[in-house]
């Protein structure tokens, strides 16, 4: 279970509070959406919960982040450039769960994902695949090293109509909880029990935030 207690974001630069006194406990099963602007602190938020030294560098915080043992997989916005270069079997094997795995598994996992299989061994490079194939192999790859829970920072983005069904229908079916952030109205509609809204009131210098429930 993750469970965050009386966070407050600010920024180092301006001092402007992307958070204040946030609280929220995710519990087995939740699909958890983020929604509001962009600049309002929802990407800072995952990476202050997957890793706080990946934010530490523009915002400092307060108040308590318990991942009480979680294994999170976090799926960045975009695709680091130099993970770019590597082919879809490089990216693949640089977790070492990935040797672990029996091939059938891995297959089931493959089918799972809609992903062709004999693609894993490919020395195509990740820069050239559709976003949806780029989703799909870092999707696979997180799902290899066995997650408790995935932290998805707009996944939808750059997808075709089939992807985004898939991408639904993945969401919605999932065993363990997933926070997501995403502007995709259908999305969101079709997978989120839970909504929060982070907002910047007056002038971007009053932060709030609304948690509420939403219809699967």
């Amino acid at each position: 279970m993750l469970q965050i207690k009386q966070l407050t974001i600010r920024h180092k630069k301006d001092y402007r509070i992307l958070l204040e006194n946030f609280n929220l406990c995710i519990n087995p099963r939740d699909k958890c959406a983020l929604i509001g602007e962009e600049g309002n602190g929802k990407s800072t938020l995952l990476k202050l919960i997957f890793n706080p030294e990946m934010a530490e560098e523009y915002v400092e915080y307060e108040g308590e982040i318990l991942r009480s043992g979680e294994r999170f997989g976090y799926l960045p916005q975009e695709l680091p450039k130099l993970q770019r270069k590597d082919t879809i079997y490089e990216y693949l094997t640089a977790t070492d769960r990935f040797y672990d795995w029996d091939p059938r598994d891995l297959a089931q996992l493959c089918a799972k994902i809609r992903f062709p299989t004999e693609r894993l061994y490919s020395e195509e490079p990740l820069g050239a695949l559709s976003g949806g194939e780029k989703i799909k192999v870092q999707l696979i790859r997180l799902l290899v090293d066995e997650p408790t829970m995935l932290l998805l920072d707009e996944p939808s983005n750059d997808l075709d109509i089939e992807t985004l069904l898939w991408l639904e229908e993945f969401i919605r079916t999932s065993e363990i909880p997933i926070l997501y952030i995403s502007h995709d109205e259908t999305l969101l509609e079709r997978t989120a029990n839970r909504i929060v809204h982070i907002e910047q009131l007056r002038r971007k210098t009053t932060p709030r935030c609304k948690i509420g429930r939403a219809h699967v």
